[in-house]
């Protein structure tokens, strides 16, 4: 019972499922070995019922062969022979009560003639007969299978061994009789008529029945045993190692933080065994796994606390404070730096060497990331100085070539286009080093691509020669300069956003002041990108040029 209770207790465990296993098993085995026993065990009652009741019946045909009853059959009367053939099948009755009935059968081709007698009705080892109730000479037509079965006897076709009891000829008082027809054979060898002996197979049915309860009750006993065995085992081997190595797998997470480390005692010599020498790695790397990652989550956190100051340094280089001179009317300029990481490699830069001279620079640095910006930083500090020196824009580039070509061990390289704008003329001088073209916008005009003199970016070898170009500004003209992050800029699909979309933006209202310009770009750009990330550092300057006396510069902030 206390088995029982604990198994009860364990349905959805690995024993609940072992022992409802075996107990399916168990019933499988009553069915099964059940049936094909009790089948066996019907074949073998029914084969040794079938040759008793037939050396029985021949016992009798023996006895009445010499008798023929062709005389009294032939007038129906009680003749020497009718009387000698009913008391040799009275007789029979009297010593063998197993069996319900003899009889005398003659198979005609129409009907059946029964010489019979129902002796069941006599008392055991009574030697009177006068009391037996007997009807002979009686005829009676054949039911189903009947015919074939008397016609198969009469014929003397079948051996000893291959004699059968036929199942379901006759039926006494609702009860189920099997037959034995055995031939009697006459003086002159011929079988005129038939001993029929029926017997009960209730006798049978009950010894099949016997045995399916006792293996039924076997089976359970063996499988209730085994079940309680099989726990017993389980619970030694499996269950309280399982359990073991829960307790300590739930010691083993809320120790994790700790140094201690985990030793398993299960042993039990199988793969539990194995999986608590599995557990116990585990617990060893994750240990270390954790020191390894609260060192890289420090290291991490250092590394972008560094890169926000590192951003911070970056954008603090970049003029930030707009409108930049507000004192002066002859120009307005915008400028923006957007890096694809925490820091770009792409840098813009305007400034004022004297009264009449504006220096501008938008630029682009190989690669990303810290290396870029640290690149970008060095090579706008030393493109300024030049342009300060007073040298014109060929020259600064030369110059700038020179200085970074020297321990360039990772070949890096800067994309620039200068220009020195004078204000009082609106002549514009520049060069561009390997940088994107400009997009010009004349007065009361749209703004267009100009093809501009290209040379090879700063940096890539020593000894480039430039040559810088002019271009003359009118008042009410524009300027917009930008890096490749902005064409190149690409959607989902892998699109690229391109100079046409980028020109349609600038002409979407072209008299914008310089701020509203990239701000529509900006707007555009996002709108094209939608949910794809930023590849490429994307910086763009506008300058509107007003004139010397910047009058069309106020009609035109009026306009806007």
């Amino acid at each position: 019972m206390k088995v029982y209770k604990k198994i009860k207790t364990r349905k959805g465990t690995i024993a609940g499922r072992s022992i409802r296993n075996l107990a399916f098993l168990g019933i499988f085995l009553i069915l099964g070995v059940g049936f094909i026993a009790g089948e066996m065990l019907y074949r073998r009652n029914l084969d040794i019922y079938t040759k008793y009741v037939y050396s029985y019946g021949h016992m009798i045909a023996d006895n009445i062969s010499g008798i023929a009853p062709t005389k009294f059959l032939e007038t129906e009367t009680k003749d020497d022979e009718y009387f000698d053939i009913r008391y040799t099948l009275m007789t029979a009755g009297i010593y063998e009560d197993e069996f319900k009935d003899f009889y005398l059968v003659v198979p005609t081709e129409d009907d059946l003639i029964y010489i019979s007698e129902i002796y069941h009705n006599l008392p055991a080892g009574s030697e009177d007969l006068s009391d037996v109730q007997a009807e002979f000479l009686e005829h009676r037509l054949y039911r189903p299978d009947e015919k074939e079965a008397m016609m198969q006897a009469l014929s003397c076709t079948k051996m000893p061994e291959e004699e059968k009891l036929f199942v379901g000829l006759r039926e006494l008082g609702g009860e189920r009789l099997a037959t034995a027809l055995v031939p009697v054979r006459s003086m002159e060898n011929e079988v005129p008529a038939l001993v029929g002996i029926d017997v009960s197979i209730a006798a049978i049915w009950e010894a099949q029945m016997n045995l399916y309860i006792m293996l039924a009750l076997t089976i359970i006993v063996i499988t209730s045993v085994g079940i309680v065995i099989h726990y017993r085992v389980l619970e030694r081997t499996t269950i309280r190692p399982i359990q073991s190595l829960k307790q300590d797998t739930d010691q083993l997470v809320s120790k994790l933080d700790s140094s201690e480390e985990y030793v398993s005692d299960v042993r039990t010599g199988d793969e539990l065994e194995a999986l608590a020498h599995s557990i116990e790695e585990m617990d060893r790397n994750l240990k270390r796994y954790i020191r390894e990652n609260t060192a890289i989550t420090a290291e991490k956190e250092r590394l972008s606390t560094e890169l926000a100051l590192a951003a911070r340094i970056q954008k603090d280089m970049l003029p930030r404070e707009f409108p930049p001179f507000p004192e002066r009317c002859e120009f307005d300029l915008y400028a923006s730096m957007d890096p694809a990481k925490e820091v770009g490699g792409d840098f813009y830069d305007f400034f004022l060497f004297d009264e009449d001279h504006l220096g501008l620079v938008i630029a682009d640095v190989s690669g990303k990331g810290i290396p870029a910006a640290l690149f970008m930083m060095k090579a706008m500090i030393l493109l300024r100085n030049c342009v300060l020196a007073g040298l014109d824009p060929k020259q600064a580039l030369e110059q700038l070539n020179e200085q970074i070509s020297v321990n360039n061990s990772d070949s890096m390289f800067v994309t620039v286009w200068l220009g020195i704008l004078e204000l009082s003329s609106g002549r514009l001088t520049a060069v561009n080093a390997g940088h994107e073209y400009p997009m010009l916008k004349a007065p009361d005009g749209v703004f267009a691509l100009y093809k501009d003199r290209h040379g090879l970016a700063a940096g890539t070898v020593e000894g480039i020669r430039y040559r810088d170009y002019e271009l003359q500004l009118e008042p009410g003209s524009m300027l917009f300069v930008y890096s490749d992050g902005l064409p190149e800029a690409n959607d989902s699909d892998g699109r690229l956003f391109g100079t046409e979309r980028t020109l349609n933006a600038l002409n979407e209202n072209p008299a914008r002041h310089p701020e509203a310009t990239l701000n529509a770009v900006r707007e555009a750009v996002d709108a094209f990108v939608g949910e794809a990330p930023q590849f490429d550092d994307l910086t763009m300057l506008c300058l509107a040029y007003y004139g010397p006396d910047g009058k069309t510069g106020n009609e035109e902030a009026e306009h806007v």
